[in-house]
C-alpha cells in the first residue's frame, strides 16, 4: 500500500500546473486524491517527512502546503496518529462521478502527435521587460515619444463612429476593407515604385504572417528554397517546417550573389534587396536586373521581404517589385515597423491568381484581419499621418546612428561596422578576433544595455561574432552613454580588446 501511494503522489505531482507554487500544487493533488476516491479515508496522510522525500521537495514545503489544509478545512492532525482526511471535506466525494477516474491515466505522449518542429530555429532572444532598461539597443521595437499618438487616437475614435461600426462589425469572409486597399495602391505602393490592382493586394497579421502564408503556398516535400546568408532567422524555420529543401546564398556589399542563387536553381529565392537583414546592405540595380532575368529563364519566383522601407525626406529607392515585368515576385511590405509592432500590419503584393490563393489560405487561419484596425489605418493613411510618421523617424534615426557610430567609432575603435551608411534602424557589426558575443550579451544587461546576438542570423558556422545594435527604442541623449557603459563591459570581458 505504502509504495503505491508513493506512486500515487508522483504522478498526481507531475501532471499538477507547473506554474502553481509547490505548494499550490502539492494541496491541489492532495485534495483531488480524496475527491476522486483515490486513497482510503481511514488511512492517514503520508508525514511531511515521508512526502517530501517522494516528491523531492523541501520538508518545510509539505508542511506549508499541510498547514493551507488545515486552515481550509480539508485535513486535521490527530495526536500521535498523524494527519486525516476531515469527514466535511470527504462529503465532497459525492460530487465527483466515477469518470474522474480518468484523471489517473497517463497524459499523451505528445512526442507521437507533434510534428516535427526541431528546425535549428535560433530566434533573437531580447528580455521581456527590455523596456525596463535604460540602454536598450534593440531592434524592431519604438520610442513611444516618436509616436503621433493624438493622431491615431483620432483616427480610432473616428473609425468607431457609427457609419464605420456598420463596416467593420460584420464577418467580411476574406474581404479587406476597401478604403485601405485603396490607400496602399495609391499612397504607400507607388513610393516603392509599386503599381497594384486591388485584387494583387492582401492584407496580413504584420509582415511575419505574410511569410508563413507565403512559405504554406511555395514551400513544401520536393520544393527548393534558397535564402540569403546570414538572414532573418525566421525566414528559415517558416520554410524548413513546410518540409523544403533549404540552401543559402552569400551576401556581399552589392547584396546576395546572384550567381550563387542560379547555379543552385531554386523554385523560390527569399530576398530583402532594399534593406538586407541583418547588415543592411542594398543590392545593386545590376543584380537586381540580373535576378529578374535568371528567374524568367529558370522559372523560379522571388520572394522580396521589404521589411524596412526607407524612412525620411528623400526619394525611396524602387522595390525590387517595381522592376518586375512578368509577376515573378511576390512583394512583402510592413506597416508594424513605422507605426508599431503591437499593431501587427502588412501585406502582400503579388499577382492575382496568387492573392486569390493566398485569401483561401488566410481564411482559413483567420478570415481577415481585425477590420476595426484595417478602418483606422485607412484613415491614418488617408490623412497623410503616415507619411508624416516616416519623415519624423526619419530624421530621428539618421540623428541616432550618427551619434551610435560616432560613439562606437570613439570608444569601440577595433569594432567593424558592416551597415552601409544611410537610412535605416539598426547597425551590423563584427567583433574583434576572441570577443563572444553570447558573453557580451549577457555581461552588458547586468549594466541595463540591451544588445543582440548576431548568431542566430547564420544557418551554418558564423564567420565571426556579431551583433546587432539598434536605435529605433533608446532616447536619443542616451546612446553614447550606453556605448561607453558597453565598452567597460567589453574591458571587463577582455581587457585588451577594448
Amino acid at each position: 500500500m505504502r509504495q503505491r501511494l508513493g506512486q500515487l503522489w508522483q504522478t498526481r505531482f507531475a501532471q499538477s500546473d507547473p506554474t502553481e507554487t509547490l505548494q499550490q500544487r502539492i494541496a491541489g493533488m492532495l485534495r483531488r486524491a480524496v475527491l476522486e476516491r483515490a486513497m482510503p479515508l481511514d488511512a492517514p496522510l503520508p508525514s511531511t517527512r515521508e512526502l517530501a522525500a517522494e516528491l523531492g521537495v523541501a520538508r518545510a514545503t509539505v508542511a506549508l502546503a499541510y498547514e493551507r489544509l488545515q486552515i481550509e478545512g480539508a485535513i486535521e492532525s490527530r495526536e500521535r496518529r498523524g494527519f486525516f482526511v476531515t469527514t466535511t471535506f470527504a462529503a465532497h466525494r459525492a460530487d465527483f462521478c466515477e469518470s474522474d477516474q480518468l484523471s489517473l491515466l497517463p497524459p499523451p505522449d505528445w512526442s507521437r502527435h507533434f510534428r516535427e518542429l526541431d528546425v535549428g530555429y535560433r530566434p533573437v532572444k531580447n528580455p521581456v521587460d527590455w523596456y525596463r532598461y535604460r540602454y536598450p539597443f534593440v531592434y524592431g521595437q519604438i520610442d513611444p515619444k516618436l509616436f503621433p499618438l493624438a493622431d491615431w487616437r483620432d483616427c480610432f475614435e473616428r473609425a468607431m463612429k457609427h457609419e464605420s461600426v456598420e463596416v467593420w462589425t460584420v464577418d467580411r469572409g476574406d474581404l479587406d476593407d476597401r478604403d485601405l486597399l485603396e490607400q496602399l495602391r495609391t499612397r504607400v505602393l507607388p513610393r516603392r515604385g509599386v503599381w497594384a490592382a486591388a485584387d494583387e493586394i492582401l492584407v496580413t497579421v504584420g509582415a511575419q504572417q505574410a511569410l508563413y502564408l507565403i512559405g504554406q503556398l511555395l514551400g513544401g516535400s520536393g520544393r527548393h528554397i534558397v535564402v540569403e546568408e546570414p538572414c532573418y532567422p525566421d525566414v528559415r524555420a517558416i520554410f524548413a517546417m513546410t518540409g523544403a529543401t533549404l540552401s543559402s546564398a552569400p551576401v556581399d556589399a552589392d547584396g546576395v550573389d546572384v550567381q550563387h542563387i542560379t547555379a543552385l536553381r531554386p523554385d523560390v529565392a527569399v530576398v530583402t534587396p532594399s534593406h538586407h537583414c541583418p547588415t543592411g546592405v542594398r543590392m545593386s540595380d545590376e543584380r537586381k536586373r540580373a535576378l529578374l532575368s535568371q528567374a524568367a529563364d529558370q522559372d523560379f519566383l522571388i520572394i522580396e521581404d521589404d521589411y524596412e522601407p526607407q524612412v525620411g525626406g528623400g526619394v525611396a529607392a524602387p522595390a525590387l517589385k517595381s522592376m518586375d515585368m512578368n509577376g515573378r515576385v511576390f512583394y512583402i511590405g510592413s506597416l508594424s515597423k513605422t507605426l508599431a509592432p503591437g499593431l501587427r500590419l502588412g501585406y502582400i503584393v503579388a499577382p492575382r491568381d496568387a492573392i486569390a490563393a493566398l485569401r483561401r489560405l488566410r481564411r482559413l487561419m483567420l478570415r481577415h484581419v481585425a477590420s476595426n484596425n484595417e478602418r483606422a489605418l485607412a484613415l491614418f493613411l488617408s490623412q497623410g499621418h503616415f507619411e508624416s510618421l516616416q519623415r519624423r523617424l526619419g530624421h530621428a534615426y539618421q540623428a541616432r546612428l550618427k551619434i551610435l557610430r560616432e560613439a562606437l567609432a570613439r570608444d569601440l575603435p577595433e569594432w567593424k561596422i558592416e551597415s552601409p551608411e544611410g537610412s535605416g534602424s539598426a547597425l551590423w557589426i563584427r567583433l574583434p578576433d576572441g570577443l563572444s558575443a553570447s558573453k557580451l550579451v549577457v555581461a552588458a544587461r547586468a549594466a541595463e544595455i540591451v544588445i543582440e546576438p548576431g548568431a542566430g542570423f547564420f544557418g551554418l558556422t558564423p564567420p565571426g561574432e556579431f551583433l546587432r545594435m539598434g536605435i529605433s527604442a533608446i532616447a536619443t541623449h542616451l546612446i553614447a552613454e550606453g556605448v561607453s557603459g558597453l565598452a567597460a563591459v567589453a574591458r571587463e570581458i577582455r581587457p585588451n580588446l577594448a
